[in-house]
């Protein structure tokens, strides 16, 4: 009888936990045309130079959705699903949008010509919808007509933003903006830029050549860098705390094994895919796994 009991118990919380779920999806969170959902990586979902134009993003605590319509952002807070906030882009349209995974803030990116103006400009812009008249929009000032960003890097401890500007096919630029708005252009070595990543708690970015197969880290302190990844052809697949990982590529551009490593400490590899996989496929997610069937191989 205990047993029945408990697995009664055990299934009616279950029903509840998808209930409540439903009820924010469906009911207050319920958008006005069908908008698909953004994945836990958002930008990672999007892929890498797409428009997040028709599709929706919730907060790290779903109690806000931004949904992206051309050059309209709209922001649903849960249980005001009648009263939005919509902001302004005046007629820019959004290259890029993330919301941070520890707060109700987000991160995004419009390029265009203004509507009154007629001017380009490309620009980042912060949106807390708890303050929306502390809205931030800071402008690239030296980007190209043309150019718009495709990737953002955040460091949440130190509230730098590193962006990957593109300016043409397969050629990248990478800016840098902080607190104080000093936002300027980062020198480095590479044109054909993909992946790039930031320490939360520190000033250190990453970054991989495609074209040479490098991947560097720049230190935003000292405005130093140096090559990280070991000879060879690798990419950077993302950070995670103080893990860096790296996939090593080869001659068909296909992945046939990963490494997981700190600064100076080197890295080590932690998995070998005896069938080449697609580099999209690759994510932090399957590194965790890899990372925990090498620990436990080493222990024996």
């Amino acid at each position: 009888m205990k047993l029945r009991k408990f697995i009664a118990v055990f299934l009616a919380g279950i029903a509840v936990q998808a209930a409540i779920y439903l009820y924010l999806d469906q009911v207050l969170f319920a958008p006005t045309s069908d908008f698909q959902i953004g994945g836990t990586n958002q930008q990672e979902a999007m892929g890498e130079g797409t428009e997040p134009n028709g599709r929706s993003f919730y907060s790290y605590d779903k109690r806000f959705m931004a949904t992206i319509v051309d050059d309209r952002v709209t922001i649903y807070e849960a249980g005001k699903k009648n009263d939005p906030q919509r902001i302004n882009l005046h007629g820019r349209k959004v290259s890029f949008f993330e919301w941070l995974p520890d707060r109700n803030l987000a991160i995004f990116a419009t390029y265009g010509r203004d509507r009154k103006t007629g001017k380009y400009g490309v620009y980042i812009a912060q949106y807390n919808p708890i303050y929306p008249d502390r809205e931030l929009d800071t402008p690239i000032e030296d980007a190209p007509v043309d150019s718009k960003i495709t990737d953002v890097a955040y460091s949440t401890a130190t509230n730098v933003v590193y962006m990957k500007l593109q300016v043409g096919d397969n050629k990248y630029r990478i800016y840098r903006t902080d607190a104080n708005y000093d936002t300027r252009r980062i020198h480095v070595q590479a044109e054909n830029i993909g992946r790039i990543a930031v320490f939360y708690d520190s000033d250190t970015f990453f970054y991989d050549n495609l074209r040479t197969g490098v991947v560097y880290m720049f230190d935003g302190a000292t405005s130093s860098w140096r090559e990280i990844s070991p000879s060879g052809n690798f990419r950077l697949i993302g950070i995670d705390g103080q893990e860096i990982y790296i996939a090593e590529m080869n001659h068909d551009d296909k992945v046939v094994a990963a490494y997981r490593g700190r600064l100076r400490v080197g890295f080590k590899k932690i998995a070998t895919y005896k069938t080449p996989e697609d580099f999209n496929k690759i994510t932090l997610n399957s590194m965790h796994e890899a990372s925990e069937k090498s620990d436990k191989m080493e222990k024996k």
